[in-house]
C-alpha cells in the first residue's frame, strides 16, 4: 500500500415507514443526519483515518440514503482501521446491551482477520468500540428518529452484505443515553456569603462551601423576604447555617456533567469575628426536634417489649 492508494466504502441507510409513503420530514431528516454524519467523523477521528462522505441518488421502498466513504489509506491504524470502517460504523448504528458482546467479538475477528501488520492495532481496538462522542451522537441521532412517529424501523447494508441489520422501533430506546441524578442533604451546611441577592427575582446567591466557590438558590422564602426588606446587613465574612440540597448529575457514563446548589432552610447567621450563631426560629424549631428525637428516645431505649 501507499498514501495515494483509496479505500471506498458504500453503507445504505434504510428508512421504513409505518405507511406507503416515500417521503420524510426534511427538518427532522436534516436535524438526524447531521448527528450520523458527527458521528461517522468522530469515528474517523479515533480510529486516524480521514475519509470524505459523498451521498448517493436516494431510492424509495420507504426511504433509502447511501453514503459512500472515500478513505486515503495511510500509515499508523489507518492501516487497518480504513478497511473497516463501515464496519465500524456498521457496528455503532446497530449494536444492542443485549447482543453487544457477541457482536464486538465478531467485528474483533473480522478486523483481526485483515492482513496487515500494525503493532498498535490490539492497543486501540477498546478505543474505537467504546468511543463516548461517538455514543453521544449516536444517542442523538436516535432520540430524534424516535420523536418522528412515522419510522417503524432502520435498516443498515454494507456494500457486500446480502441483507440489512434492521433496528425496529422499539429498540431505538436502547441507543439513547440517559443522565442519572444523585441528590445529597447537607443539614449543617456552613455558607460563606459573598454576593447576597437583595431585590426580588430568581437570581443566584453566590457563597463559598467546603472551600468551594457556589452559586446557589435560595429557598427559604422568609429569609429571602427579610434581605430585601434589609433586616439583615450582610457586610465581608457573614456566614449562614443551613440545609442544603446538592444535586449532581452524571452523564451516562458515570462522569459527573454538572452540580446545583439550593438552600432550603437558613438556621442561623454569624459574623465574621462573632463566637455564636444568631439563630434564626426555623433553627431553634430544629434544635428543639433534635433535642425531643434524642431524649425521647433514650426514654424507651431497655424496656421489656414482650408482652407488646
Amino acid at each position: 500500500m501507499n498514501n495515494s492508494e483509496q479505500n471506498i466504502q458504500k453503507m445504505q441507510v434504510h428508512y421504513y415507514f409505518n405507511d406507503e409513503s416515500h417521503s420524510m420530514n426534511a427538518l427532522v431528516r436534516n436535524k438526524a443526519e447531521k448527528d450520523l454524519l458527527e458521528a461517522i467523523r468522530r469515528i474517523s477521528e479515533v480510529a486516524e483515518c480521514e475519509f470524505s462522505i459523498e451521498s448517493l441518488a436516494y431510492d424509495e421502498g420507504g426511504l433509502i440514503e447511501r453514503l459512500l466513504f472515500v478513505a486515503i489509506i495511510g500509515i499508523g491504524t489507518a492501516q487497518f482501521f480504513s478497511p473497516a470502517i463501515n464496519t465500524l460504523v456498521h457496528y455503532y448504528l446497530t449494536n444492542d446491551e443485549e447482543l453487544d458482546d457477541l457482536k464486538k467479538q465478531k467485528l474483533y475477528q473480522e478486523i483481526r482477520g485483515l492482513e496487515l501488520d500494525n503493532n498498535k492495532k490490539e492497543l486501540e481496538l477498546e478505543q474505537v468500540f467504546e468511543d463516548k462522542q461517538t455514543l453521544r451522537h449516536i444517542s442523538n441521532y436516535y432520540k430524534k428518529i424516535e420523536s418522528y412517529p412515522k419510522i417503524k424501523s432502520i435498516g443498515y447494508k454494507r456494500m457486500g452484505d446480502k441483507e440489512e441489520t434492521i433496528v425496529p422501533r422499539e429498540q431505538f430506546k436502547n441507543f439513547i443515553l440517559i443522565d442519572d441524578k444523585t441528590v445529597i442533604e447537607d443539614d449543617e451546611a456552613e455558607i460563606e456569603i459573598i454576593s447576597p441577592v437583595l431585590k426580588e427575582g430568581k437570581y443566584k446567591w453566590r457563597g463559598k462551601y467546603q472551600g468551594e466557590n457556589i452559586d446557589f438558590s435560595m429557598g427559604d422564602s422568609k429569609f429571602k423576604q427579610d434581605v430585601i426588606e434589609r433586616k439583615h446587613t450582610f457586610s465581608n465574612g457573614i456566614t449562614i447555617q443551613a440545609s442544603l440540597q446538592i444535586t449532581i448529575t452524571y452523564d451516562e457514563f458515570g462522569d459527573e456533567k454538572r452540580k446545583s446548589f439550593s438552600v432550603k432552610k437558613v438556621y442561623g447567621i454569624k459574623p465574621e469575628g462573632e463566637a455564636h450563631w444568631r439563630v434564626r426560629p426555623v433553627g431553634t424549631k430544629k434544635k428543639r426536634e433534635e433535642f425531643e428525637s434524642e431524649h425521647l428516645k433514650s426514654l424507651f431505649d431497655g424496656l421489656d417489649t414482650e408482652n407488646e
